[in-house]
């Protein structure tokens, strides 16, 4: 070869088959029960809310449990008053699974509370 020049070979482009790409692993999640309203800036997944039971009044004066307590897997707890809504905020008392980072920061920061007896 002449002084200067390079040996020139020809690079392969890998096709994107051959490679084997790998999702990134996700985070462990861990269930927090969200005693604050809050808006997540990380991956999270509702695991759902609890429901109060409903009780009214019969003729007697005395009270009776119309709908008993029941845990609504899946969905987020309901604002107390329609119409308010953000689009990214998850109202006090649902519960959702959250990275374990956020959910130390949470518990810390008492906006949260443990849920590990949440069964998903």
């Amino acid at each position: 070869m002449p002084k200067g020049v390079y040996e020139r070979k020809t690079k392969e482009i890998p096709d994107m088959a051959s490679e084997t790409t790998q999702a990134p692993a996700a985070e462990k999640l861990f269930p927090v029960l969200l005693t604050k309203n809050y808006a997540p800036g990380c991956q999270y997944e509702i695991v759902g809310y609890l429901k109060e039971a409903v009780k009214r009044k019969n003729a007697a004066g005395a009270w009776k449990i119309v709908e008993p307590e029941e845990f609504i897997k899946g969905e987020m707890k309901p604002h107390n008053s329609p119409g308010v809504g953000f689009p990214n905020k998850i109202w006090a008392g649902t519960t959702v699974r959250v990275p374990i980072g956020e959910a130390k920061r949470l518990i810390s920061l008492k906006a949260a509370e443990r849920a590990d007896d949440i069964a998903a």
